[in-house]
Parts: C-alpha cells; sequence; structure tokens
C-alpha cells in the first residue's frame, strides 16, 4: 500500500487578486470542520502550483474521498475541492504506463489517442497536448482514462470544452435583446455595429421607453460576420435601483427600511442599504446554488460599501438580517 499520496493545488481564483496561499489541510471522508483537519504549509513552486504530500497509509482498500482546502494570507478559507481516490492492497502496487483520450465518441479500450507516460508510479501529473484540428466549431466532450501495469484501465475522465476556429478574423457585427419572450433569432431588439472595436466590445444604450414594466432580466446574444450567433445570456437588473443610485449618489443616511443594493449589474463594489432599530446587522451573499461566499456585518442606516471584486461574474442572491427582519434582494456581478 503506498504510504504517501503526493498532490498538486493550483491557487484558487478567489485568491489571486493580492492574496498568497500559506496553508492547506486536508480530510478523508469526513470532515473534522474548518481548520480542525490534517494541516500542510504550502510553498509555490515555479509554476505557481503547490505541491503536498498525502499520509494515506491508515486507510483500508477501496475507494475513498480526498477533500482539500486552502487558507490565504488573511487567514481566509477557500472552498473545499475533492477528489475520488482508490487505496489499492498489494505486495506490489500497479503502476500508471499509459493513457489515452478521445472526443465525443469512445472508439473503445485501447484505440484512443495515445497519451505517453514516461515516468511510471501510482499517480502520475501528466501535461499533453490533446489534437483538436478535426473538431468542428461548439461544444464537445473530451475524455481520457490511464491504463496500469496490470492492463486493467480506469474510469473514464470527461470534460466539457468549446472549440472556436479563427478567432482573430471572426468579428461581432450586431446584438439582439429582449426581456420576457423569445420570439427566435433575430426576430428580437437589433443593434447593428458598424465597426469593430480594438477590444472586441461594444457599448449601446437601451431607453427607458423600451423596457415592459416590471422586467427584471435582460436577454442578449451577439452575431458574427459569418451569420452565427452566441448563446442567449440573461443579466438580472433592476430599474428602481438604477434610479436610486443616481438620486442617493453617495448618501450616507438613509430612512426607508427596505433592502437596497446597488449598482446593478455590479462589477467591483455594491453599496447595501437599509434602516433598522438594531445597531448592527448581518450580511450574507450566496450564488445561485445556494453556497455562501461572503459574510460582513453591517451598520443598519448607511450605506455599505462592499467590495465583490473577487466574486466570479453571474448571479447573486443578499441576504439581511438585523435579528428581527430577514431581507433579500438580487444582484448581477459583471
Amino acid at each position: 500500500m503506498k504510504t504517501l499520496l503526493t498532490m498538486f493545488c493550483i491557487a484558487c481564483a478567489m485568491f489571486l487578486n493580492a492574496q498568497s496561499l500559506k496553508q492547506a489541510e486536508y480530510f478523508i471522508d469526513k470532515d473534522k470542520g474548518v481548520g480542525l483537519n490534517t494541516k500542510l504549509n504550502l510553498a509555490a513552486s515555479a509554476d505557481s502550483s503547490y505541491q503536498m504530500n498525502i499520509d494515506v497509509s491508515a486507510l483500508s482498500a477501496g475507494i475513498h474521498k480526498l477533500y482539500i482546502r486552502v487558507k490565504d494570507s488573511k487567514g481566509k478559507w477557500s472552498v473545499t475541492d475533492s477528489r475520488n481516490i482508490e487505496i489499492v492492497n498489494a505486495d506490489t502496487q500497479a503502476v500508471i504506463m499509459a493513457g489515452e483520450y478521445f472526443f465525443d465518441k469512445d472508439p473503445g479500450y485501447g484505440k484512443g489517442k495515445k497519451i505517453n507516460v514516461t515516468e511510471n508510479d501510482s499517480v502520475v501529473v501528466k501535461e499533453f497536448i490533446a489534437a483538436t484540428q478535426s473538431l468542428t466549431s461548439g461544444y464537445h466532450k473530451f475524455y481520457t482514462r490511464i491504463k496500469d501495469s496490470e492492463g486493467k484501465w480506469s474510469i473514464t475522465n470527461r470534460k466539457n470544452i468549446e472549440i472556436i476556429k479563427t478567432p482573430d478574423t471572426v468579428h461581432i457585427i450586431a446584438a439582439e435583446y429582449f426581456f420576457s419572450t423569445d420570439k427566435g433569432f433575430a426576430k428580437a431588439t437589433r443593434k447593428e455595429f458598424a465597426t469593430v472595436s480594438q477590444d472586441s466590445t461594444f457599448k449601446f444604450k437601451i431607453p427607458y421607453n423600451d423596457i415592459p414594466a416590471g422586467a427584471d432580466s435582460l436577454f442578449l446574444r451577439v452575431q458574427d460576420d459569418n451569420g452565427k450567433w452566441s448563446t442567449t445570456k440573461i443579466t438580472a437588473f433592476s430599474i428602481q435601483a438604477l434610479m436610486q443610485e443616481a438620486e442617493i449618489a453617495d448618501a450616507k443616511v438613509v430612512s426607508d427600511t427596505r433592502l437596497r443594493v446597488y449598482p446593478n449589474p455590479a462589477t467591483e463594489y455594491i453599496n447595501v442599504s437599509f434602516a433598522s432599530k438594531s445597531k448592527t446587522a448581518t450580511l450574507q451573499i450566496f450564488d445561485e446554488n445556494g453556497k455562501p461566499v461572503l459574510q460582513k456585518t453591517l451598520t443598519p442606516g448607511l450605506s455599505n460599501h462592499i467590495n465583490i471584486s473577487h466574486l466570479a461574474a453571474g448571479v447573486y442572491f443578499v441576504q439581511t438580517s438585523d435579528g428581527t427582519t430577514t431581507q433579500s434582494a438580487r444582484f448581477t456581478k459583471q
């Protein structure tokens, strides 16, 4: 039984903004709680990855779950990452000898594109180039698997990938948007772009009069000069919040008890304000899957400035509680 499992941990995106990783912890199968599991000090390698040795000598043979999380220089922990591992109880443990990959359709074991493995071991970190020239533009499924010295194949791993052909010669020429019912491609409100911008981005204005009463979501897609449309993106917005932001600007005192979150959509920060008889309140931000990503203590009656630059783009939900009243609001991070 191999007593050490060597892992490489890549820094989480939420820690890349001026934070550095100082420590990691791992546990197998059961979590004792954040900061209460086996700790490992981290030292970054030249490629900004982190190597750690995991002791598996006490594990029984079979499939187990390995969990890892890391802590930054400010003492904040990342989300917990998990991997399935297999402990083989044998006098001579099989080692990885080869691998293969394929796209979309399984050609059968041993019939995929070969992945050469030169340093045979029970744990291998391998970089390789997968040929994609024959694939059409769009989404595909990418599969990999490995074979050991006993001729046994691993389970087949799958990842979704997108192939984009000739990105330097394809340009966005138009966009279209709608607020509720999708009537089909090229049937929504269209905006033409006469010239291509240097950074491939475009700006256009949507008049308030074009926004239906009660609308809170904008649907947008773009078209390239090959006539192909992008996927349709959705962004939540609030006309009331935008108007409130323009009216109160940097005002500090808010008398309305309603929860206000602005700007929306936001990029680097949001302002959160509401009135309450309590001196403090708790704020939590959840992602669209309900996972908490930020928690702070607020002062009711003030416009609280919340930094969200570390959050990934997407839809989030804000919840505040002053011990008596709980309020919720939604915003979009661009």
